[in-house]
């Protein structure tokens, strides 16, 4: 019989026990090893379904944990196929209790934790359900079920080798939070038990902490541009927001419409804004949500990369491929100019010069004009169909233009 009590925090599955009686010896984790992940996630109520294939580097015993995935994007331009350029190189980095956050060589600080987030936490208090085999290889079952959050399965070899992990956990449920199941089936291959300490010593935290800017003249001269975002009707502000020059905003709204998330992600409008910036640029942060949240820790200047942040360094200092492609931007709160402020003063870096016009994306762009039409038939980076988006706002109503609207 098993009896204890625990906290759990459900982003990381990390469980305490207070008190234990009765356990069966439970199955130990290798302290250390390095292996090919093949990581599916699912979650029922929306049908969506995400499979990546990573690299864990896991060394509980000097506290650290990596997470490691390199993916074919599909947002590149056909030329840039097989040159490097299409590839995403993502990783979760754990360091004691920091996770950081690294995609194509830009580093983040994604959260500052109490103790560290061992994703195998649970797997000591579970309890021996028998033998079976997966993939054909004969393992032990171990389970543990915590009420309320969800079901934990464990399957190793009799040696302590991991083979897979099942994780059906529950959230919400409460007074207007819809209940949420998601489904984690982990399977482990290529397993060895050490890991390569390069790859944690040669992080540069430092860059997370305190993001490089691109080089810069003396005394830049401030420059005015356009910029469009797609956002809810109600929501209208680029405060914390991420922006784009008219491609790099072609390819996120031909994205976002071809992949169905526009009624998801509550868009429906979008807006044109002039906007003057000192052109110092930072690092770029992923902002979301409204009032906008923003991971990254340049607060100060306006953040640049190419759409989805392809390419080493993200394009935030390469003019010519942002030229090639498009631009994205990132508004820090904090550097927005207030009343009797100019960008380049030393308070702030930007401000908005006027918001120009905003159109309605469903209904007139999307189905008038046919830009979801264009963005289907075209590859990235959607030249012919950022002409359509263009003249969306400049054209006059009637041949190619949709009208200006009261967001």
């Amino acid at each position: 019989k098993l009896q204890f009590l625990y906290f759990i925090d459900t982003k990381m599955l990390q469980l305490v026990s207070l008190c234990v009686m009765g356990l069966t010896p439970p199955p130990a984790v290798p302290a250390s090893f390095t292996a090919d992940v093949l990581s599916i996630t699912t979650k029922p109520a929306s049908g969506s379904k995400y499979t990546a294939l990573e690299t864990m580097l896991y060394d509980k015993e000097n506290v650290r944990l990596a997470r490691i995935s390199t993916t074919n994007t599909t947002h590149a331009p056909p030329s840039w196929s097989g040159t490097g350029k299409d590839l995403y190189v993502q990783a979760t980095i754990a360091l004691n209790t920091t996770t950081f956050f690294q995609l194509d060589s830009r580093n983040y600080v994604a959260m500052q934790e109490s103790t560290f987030p061992d994703a195998f936490a649970w797997v000591p208090f579970s309890t021996y359900m028998g033998n079976t085999t997966v993939n054909g290889v004969p393992v032990s079952e171990y389970y543990l079920s915590i009420p309320g959050t969800g079901h934990y399965y464990y399957y190793c070899t009799s040696a302590g080798t991991p083979v897979r992990t099942f994780v059906n956990t529950t959230a919400g449920g409460l007074p207007g939070v819809p209940v949420t199941i998601t489904l984690v089936e982990e399977t482990y291959t290529n397993l060895v038990r050490s890991v390569n300490s390069t790859y944690f010593t040669s992080f540069n935290t430092t860059a997370a902490y305190h993001p490089p800017v691109c080089p810069q003249v003396p005394k830049p001269s401030l420059v005015t541009l356009d910029v469009y975002i797609f956002h809810p009707r109600d929501n209208v502000t680029i405060s914390n927001q991420n922006v784009a020059d008219i491609l790099g905003d072609t390819s996120f709204v031909c994205s976002d419409a071809i992949s169905n998330h526009t009624a998801a992600d509550h868009y429906d409008v979008v807006s044109w804004y002039k906007v003057e910036m000192l052109p110092v640029w930072g690092q770029y942060q992923f902002c979301n949500g409204y009032p906008g949240q923003c991971l990254g820790e340049n607060k100060f200047y306006v953040g640049r990369e190419l759409p989805f942040g392809m390419t080493q360094g993200g394009g935030q200092c390469d003019e010519e491929e942002l030229k090639q492609v498009g631009t994205w931007y990132s508004m820090p709160e904090d550097a927005e100019c207030k009343e009797g402020q100019v960008p380049g003063d030393g308070s702030c870096t930007w401000r908005v010069v006027q918001r120009m016009k905003t159109i309605d994306a469903v209904g007139c762009l999307f189905k008038e004009l046919g830009m979801l039409s264009s963005c289907q038939m075209e590859v990235p980076p959607f030249q012919q169909t950022s002409q359509l988006f263009h003249g969306a706002f400049t054209a006059s109503v009637g041949q190619g233009g949709c009208p200006a609207i009261d967001p």
